[in-house]
């Protein structure tokens, strides 16, 4: 579970990453969902994202967008498992890019 502070030109927040099992997904108090997958690269020792970003009606989204329905967009990014904390950029095809600072917090639960 980490905790991820992220900006843009346009804005800032903060919201929760949950990693387990080839599944991420996460969500922030304005309503925005974090939904899809990763996969560990042992070569780069990296884990590569691929998230679903789904956006509540009217919320302020990072990059300057907001709608009066929900909407949502895919993006990509690469995390270090291995670090406490760390620093990633995500790939949005909106154009801006967003700087998200990433910060271990826990892990899941044993069921």
């Amino acid at each position: 579970m980490y905790a991820v502070e992220y900006q843009s030109i346009a804005g800032s927040g903060a919201g929760v990453l949950i990693l387990e099992n080839g599944r991420a997904f996460g969500a922030d108090p304005w309503g925005g969902k974090y939904d899809g997958d990763y996969v560990y690269d042992d070569v780069t020792h990296l884990a590569d994202l691929k998230l679903k970003l789904t956006f509540a009606p009217n919320a302020p989204a990072v990059f300057g967008v907001s709608h009066p329905y929900e909407w949502a967009i895919d993006v990509t990014t690469q995390l270090d498992p291995h670090k406490d904390q760390g620093q990633l950029r995500i790939a949005t095809p909106l154009g801006p890019q967003i700087d998200v600072g990433y910060r271990y917090m826990r892990p899941m639960p044993e069921a």
